[in-house]
């Protein structure tokens, strides 16, 4: 383990420098990309999807956040994210989800993978909030970990200001309204999430956040997807998730393990709202 926290001492320090000069929002262009949702410290879940886009040969891939904590491998999950990123850094976008984030490793397990070493954990916080906050796809689907505060422009988002770009959910409910994730999250409903998409030309919200049973949820007649792409997470039977986006169209694949352990893939069937876990 000690050669674990080394070599990501080593990546964090290299890796600052490349997220500093990413904007906020970054463009990625390309006829086939593949987005991924949460991870949490699932390493068998990351190798099974950097397998899977090197299968697929896409342009780029996009992460949506929430990298660490909860899972136990936290630290070999960030490790090969960030060689990953500092070897073709415009192919891998890393979002900033809420769990890159102090409060959170403090509670959830990354920092005591790291030893409790507070150096080590300081400096992936000087690495995570140099991470983008969000991607748009061909000038077409926005890519955040969260959600939105508003129907605001995405000129207009900064690495400062990013708080309800990762924390936020979409609602059944119209307008902003509160979360039950706490006094600073909120949550938007479709009338918000329309005025957003209009403002900014786009057809399609990709996001993370939520666990989902089925790995993947519809929002908004089919307008707004929830990703989430760790099989098995916290003990739950549920299935993870990942999209490909292929000249124009979505495709949803979900995966999981087998009987022998092994992960294996399908296609999702059809566009289908699944159901929340707690």
């Amino acid at each position: 383990m000690f050669h674990l926290r080394k070599m990501l001492h080593d990546l964090l320090t290299g890796s600052i420098d490349i997220f500093s000069k990413e904007k906020a929002v970054v463009r990625v262009s390309g006829t086939q990309i593949m987005i991924v949702g949460d991870v949490h410290g699932n390493i068998q879940a990351l190798d099974f999807l950097l397998a899977m886009n090197e299968n697929f040969s896409c342009d780029a891939i996009v992460f949506l956040g929430d990298y660490v904590d909860r899972g136990s491998d936290s630290v070999s999950v960030l490790c090969r994210l960030l060689e990953w990123k500092m070897g073709i850094p415009e192919n891998v976008i890393l979002l900033r989800g809420n769990h890159e984030s102090r409060e959170m490793n403090l509670r959830y397990g990354f920092y005591r993978e790291l030893d409790f070493d507070d150096e080590l954990l300081s400096l992936a916080q000087a690495a995570f909030s140099e991470m983008p906050i969000a991607a748009v796809v061909n000038n077409d689907v926005f890519c955040v970990h969260g959600g939105i505060p508003g129907a605001i422009n995405i000129g207009d988002i900064s690495k400062e200001n990013a708080f309800e770009f990762m924390w936020n959910d979409p609602s059944k409910v119209k307008g902003i309204t509160p979360s039950d994730r706490g006094m600073g999250p909120k949550c938007f409903g479709n009338d918000v999430f329309s005025d957003f998409m209009q403002l900014n030309g786009l057809s399609l919200m990709v996001r993370g956040h939520s666990s989902i049973i089925e790995g993947y949820r519809w929002w908004f007649d089919n307008r707004l997807l929830s990703l989430f792409s760790a099989p098995g997470y916290c003990g739950y039977p549920n299935t993870g998730a990942f999209v490909l986006l292929k000249h124009g169209n979505v495709i949803i694949y979900q995966f999981g393990p087998d009987r022998s352990g092994q992960y294996s893939l399908k296609k999702a069937r059809g566009r289908t709202d699944g159901s929340k876990m707690d």
